[in-house]
């Protein structure tokens, strides 16, 4: 079965053009997993502690463990979900192709400012990374790989990394673009809404 059958999603629609541009991305009835009582350490899922191609990754850039792997759902600029493997590790996050593990992005956890996610029962979290650009994801195992990150980060940081809770969360894509996420609850589950504006 489609990991996306419970997405209902809108056409993209553009209004007032590219300055006020708010095309529309519609996730609707999303029913949590009945416990999000995940276990934390469960850790690497996929096994890549025994991949080679990637234990030559860690060691080009100095790292010895990690801490988590897992299938994950990356939102792109467009609104548009592609699959991705999320790998955490003692000083850094990866995300990487599922065929090829190609990394397409490595970001350090100390560059990381605070993660994101709604007050209901949803799967969306944004990581954000403000000399950079933010990221948007969706994962069923939320709990845990949240839980995993702010204990890498605790560690390679002696800092506490921020975790906001709010049912509206801005995040940026690129420098002049942000995008905005708005959380409801539905009668059988949360509906989320995906907007794009323009920073001003």
């Amino acid at each position: 079965p489609n990991k996306f059958n419970d997405v209902c999603r809108e056409m993209l629609h553009d209004e007032e053009e590219r300055e006020d541009a708010k095309f529309k991305q519609h996730w609707a009835k999303k029913l949590r997993r009945q416990s999000s009582d995940y276990k934390i350490g469960e850790g690497d899922k996929l096994f890549l502690k025994e991949n080679s191609k990637f234990a030559a990754q860690m060691t080009k850039n100095c790292e010895t463990k990690l801490v988590l792997s897992d299938l994950i759902t990356k939102i792109n600029r467009k609104g548009r979900p592609q699959e991705r493997i999320f790998i955490v590790t003692e000083g850094a996050i990866y995300n990487a192709e599922p065929a090829s593990l190609k990394v397409r992005r490595r970001i350090q956890l100390s560059n990381i400012s605070h993660v994101s996610t709604s007050l209901l029962s949803d799967n969306f979290f944004v990581i954000h990374v403000p000399t950079e650009y933010d990221y948007l994801f969706v994962s069923p195992r939320k709990t845990e790989i949240i839980g995993a990150l702010r204990q890498a980060y605790s560690v390679a940081t002696k800092e506490e990394l921020q975790l906001v809770m709010q049912n509206i969360i801005d995040y940026r894509i690129d420098k002049e673009q942000l995008r905005r996420l708005v959380f409801e609850q539905a009668e059988d589950g949360v509906c989320t809404k995906l907007y794009a504006k323009k920073v001003r």
